[in-house]
């Protein structure tokens, strides 16, 4: 069994999110998008705030055939993307950090499912 280890070397636990949210992108990428859903789910429990747990529980429902379910999370996940970029750090250019680079590009991402849900 492969373990992780936080920086001071002490295990992490496997329910960490970051962990989590692995997980259910690798079910999504095996095929596997009820099992994603539920994991994706699991997370959006302890914080439905989070940004990829939304983008990824609504590509998940789309897979399933749940397209009401997928626009519902990718409005939410489009909507934390929008506060996320209006707090970042104004700065001169088009992107200034890769933080700004991500959410940009999860905009669009997000932004290309929703029209294609129409």
């Amino acid at each position: 069994m492969l373990s992780y280890y936080t920086l001071k070397g002490a295990p992490m636990s496997d329910t960490s999110t970051a962990q989590q949210i692995g997980r259910a992108w690798r079910y999504y990428r095996e095929g596997k998008a009820d099992t994603a859903i539920t994991e994706f789910e699991r997370i959006l429990q302890k914080n439905g705030d989070d940004i990829d747990a939304n983008y990824g529980i609504g590509l998940a429902q789309n897979a399933a055939g749940r397209k009401a379910d997928a626009v519902r999370h990718f409005q939410k996940a489009q909507e934390l993307v929008t506060t996320a970029i209006a707090k970042q750090p104004k700065r001169e250019g088009n992107i200034a950090s890769p933080a700004d680079d991500r959410l940009m590009m999860l905009s669009r991402m997000i932004g290309q499912r929703l029209s294609e849900l129409g």
